[in-house]
């Protein structure tokens, strides 16, 4: 059974030592991601203790920053007192959380992918070289 917690919980943990955001109703614990986090510090500090959907959307992920958010998980968007988890229970459930993500089977690695120039640019240059030899040629 997952642990829930509410928002007010959540709003509990602002701060860079303490960090917890919320994604698509998931509650996430990213306070040892936090010097990580390929996007800057900033970023989740400016979502601490608050709903970081949007932002984790607007962004537009890899399949792999998914995967890997899912290793901070602790537990689940709740709005019942009865959804509350036990005293101390935080540290269990993001353990279990984590292993239960990691397979021997399907190992992965954070890729963070760059943007590649076009090969068309190499081509314009070539040519641009090329007119301005034959214009050196003829003129002078």
């Amino acid at each position: 059974m997952p642990i829930h917690y509410t928002a007010e919980d959540v709003a509990k943990h602002n701060h860079e030592k303490d960090l917890w955001i919320i994604i698509h109703n998931g509650i996430y614990d990213v306070t040892n991601f936090l010097k990580e986090h390929p996007g800057g510090e900033e970023v989740l500090r400016n979502l601490a203790g608050a709903d970081g959907t949007e932002c984790f959307e607007a962004i537009g992920h890899s399949p792999e920053a998914v995967q890997l958010r899912e290793m901070y998980k602790i537990g689940d968007l709740g709005d019942s007192e009865s959804d509350k988890p036990e005293r101390g229970s935080t540290e269990k459930a993001a353990v279990t959380a984590a292993k239960a993500n990691i397979t021997d089977e399907e190992p992965w690695d954070y890729v963070e992918h760059k943007e590649e120039s076009s090969p068309w640019i190499l081509v314009f240059i070539g040519l641009a070289v090329l007119v301005y030899a034959i214009i050196f040629y003829y003129v002078f």
